[in-house]
């Protein structure tokens, strides 16, 4: 999963970490950008993950009427954070989840959309 990570951080510059979390928010494999100061603590990071977690989760309630979840994205002042489902329509207790954060002068959407997604679609049997 560490090399996964990696090559999803190769996708663009303006990436500047990537994790792996499960259905719990266990980060299973996290890299981040080569000189990068984090924001946040290894825990701060941990807790994060578990809140995504939960937040997707709670976005099951209505797959059923809008489809499934590509990405949600959330932007704050110094770093956006992105949420990806690497298997659709999966068991929730194995379900994993990406976890992207971005600088703040990146076009998260259309990297996601034009970068990670392909990607994740080009390589989804390496989730099941």
């Amino acid at each position: 999963m560490e090399r996964f990570c990696t090559q999803i951080l190769e996708k663009d510059y303006f990436i500047r970490s990537a994790a792996i979390a499960d259905n719990l928010g266990n980060i299973m494999a996290s890299i981040s950008r080569r000189g990068l100061i984090d924001l946040m603590s290894p825990q701060e990071d941990a807790r994060a993950a578990v809140q995504a977690v939960i937040r997707s989760a709670t976005r099951d309630k209505f797959k059923s009427k809008i489809g499934d979840l590509l990405f949600s994205i959330s932007r704050y002042s110094r770093e956006i954070r992105a949420t990806i489902p690497l298997q659709s329509n999966s068991d929730v207790k194995k379900r994993l989840l990406l976890l992207l954060t971005f600088d703040v002068d990146a076009e998260a959407d259309f990297i996601i959309l034009k970068k990670i997604l392909p990607y994740i679609f080009d390589n989804r049997d390496y989730f099941l």
